[in-house]
């Protein structure tokens, strides 16, 4: 057993009780959220202490992501402290039902340059069990603490798949710019149209942070809360579900429209690969800031929807989202206190669903460089993402959705006769809105 495990263990008994921040609290979350599974409690405990040698010693490693930080304006933030955490994966949270003794490990800190620019390097891990998922990308969060500008945004890593590979960024790539003469001529009956398994993501130099100015004294929170701020320099945090209050809600997950000669299916079997993005609640008037996307915690059966002909539709889930708690942890004595803060998150799909008629310039392509004829059943926006900013509402919160396709989400253009479709902003495999022309 190690010195800090025996001094845990001795102090584990004189732990104070957990303290709440008046008037933050969401009603009824009274108590700290009971352990379901001590198995799980400290997955990180080995890979903690990889990552803290290496800090303390100032051991190097490889890249791991890089950037700039603007404000609002788009003027660069020089000289501010950034740090990044790695988070545990979905499914860990998931199976311990709530986040406690889940800790988010330190890998790094940057101060940004005159320009904005930062960049992170991570440690040599021999692994990262518990933190990254069944496809080797890991959940990281960055945040500012130095009080010069607040700084939240949560980011998927891959990560390498030997010690010594390259990290890089997991989420989706941007609309492509350029048509391939191939997918001009794309048809439901070829399966090798070149598309890629994945996105390669955005590339490291290009991620772009938003700083947002402090609070000021004696007002509401201006800027965007972050886990070192709310938690003291000797304290780590974790975040824990809350029992109370869920809501739940319609999703824009896709949407298309067909004209006098396809019809279309869009059928998705997961939510593994949902992704809703989060909000955060930095005031007592109900002021949010968004953190980033975060995938649907519990996975779930998924459902076709079918359209007919002359149908601009948006195809809806219903999920079920649920506050998360931030909590702050004593390293010595593992007192816990609640911060007052929180983060809404998606929890599961609930079997709701729904075609809502949309609008948009049906039956017209605007770019003719991006309609091509189809004849049999195609499978378009392979691996394009949907975003729909503001398109979940609880009134005080509002949240943007994303979901990306591939093998668990397809939506299918069927022909009754020789058709044409395109996509708005690309060729129809590519792109994330996709209609007939006619």
């Amino acid at each position: 057993m190690s010195a800090r495990q025996a001094l845990r263990a001795a102090l584990g008994g004189v732990m104070a009780a957990v303290t709440m921040v008046a008037g933050a609290i969401p009603a009824g979350a009274t108590v700290e959220p009971a352990h379901r599974l001590d198995s799980v409690q400290r997955p990180n405990e080995a890979l903690a202490g990889e990552t803290a040698d290496a800090l303390r010693t100032g051991q190097g490693g490889s890249p791991l992501v890089a950037g700039a930080l603007h404000d609002s304006a788009g003027q660069p933030l020089g000289g501010t402290s950034l740090r990044i955490d790695l988070e545990p994966a979905p499914s860990v949270i998931s199976a311990a039902g709530v986040g406690v003794g889940l800790e988010y490990i330190k890998v790094d800190e940057a101060r940004t340059a005159v320009d904005g620019t930062f960049a992170f390097t991570a440690p040599p891990f021999s692994g990262l069990r518990g933190y990254a998922d069944e496809h080797g990308v890991v959940s990281a969060l960055i945040t500012s603490s130095d009080g010069q500008n607040s700084v939240w945004r949560r980011i998927y890593l891959q990560a390498p798949a030997e010690g010594n590979g390259r990290w890089r960024l997991a989420e989706p790539a941007p609309a492509r710019k350029t048509v391939p003469d191939q997918l001009r001529k794309i048809d439901g009956s070829r399966s090798d149209v070149g598309v890629a398994a994945g996105n390669p993501g955005e590339d490291a130099s290009s991620l772009r942070l938003v700083g947002h100015p402090p609070a000021s004294s004696g007002k509401a929170p201006l800027g965007i809360p972050n886990p070192a701020q709310y938690c003291n320099s000797n304290e780590g945090y974790y975040f824990a579900m809350s029992d109370l209050p869920v809501k739940r809600s319609l999703v824009t997950v896709r949407a298309h429209a067909t004209g006098p000669n396809t019809t279309a299916t869009y059928a998705w079997s997961t939510t593994n690969t949902t992704q809703i993005e989060a909000a955060a609640n930095i005031g007592a008037g109900g002021a949010l800031a968004k953190a980033g996307f975060t995938n649907v915690q519990s996975n779930s059966a998924g459902i076709n929807f079918e359209i007919g002909h002359y149908r601009p539709a948006h195809f809806q889930a219903e999920f079920e989202f649920r506050t998360w708690d931030l909590w702050c942890e004593h390293h010595i004595t593992l007192e816990k206190r609640l911060s007052g803060k929180y983060e809404w998150r998606p929890y599961r799909f609930t079997g709701g669903n729904d075609i809502i008629p949309a609008g948009g310039n049906q039956g017209v392509c605007p770019d003719p460089d991006t309609v091509v004829p189809i004849s049999s059943p195609t499978w378009v926006a392979r691996d394009s993402t949907w975003t729909r900013y503001g398109g979940v509402d609880f009134s005080t919160v509002k949240l943007d959705s994303r979901t990306t396709n591939g093998e668990n989400w397809k939506l299918t253009v069927t022909p009754v006769r020789s058709a044409h479709i395109c996509g708005l902003e690309d060729v129809p495999v590519y792109a994330s809105y996709v209609m007939e022309q006619y």
